[in-house]
């Protein structure tokens, strides 16, 4: 029978991993938010531009 503190650590290093595989994750996902966030911003200045190309001309 596995000891107590034996229990113990095997669950601390499968908490670790997971740790450090949700951290990764994060990462990979706030660096998608950004490259979406930066489509954003440049599809704004074209609208942006289209808009005052289009208006009246004074």
């Amino acid at each position: 029978m596995p000891s107590v503190l034996g229990l113990l650590e095997a669950r601390d290093t499968k908490v670790r991993e997971e740790v450090v595989r949700l951290r990764e994750e994060a990462e990979q996902v706030q660096a998608a938010l950004q490259a979406a966030e930066r489509d954003l911003e440049r599809l704004a200045g074209a609208r942006a531009t289209v808009v005052e190309l289009l208006g009246p001309v004074r």
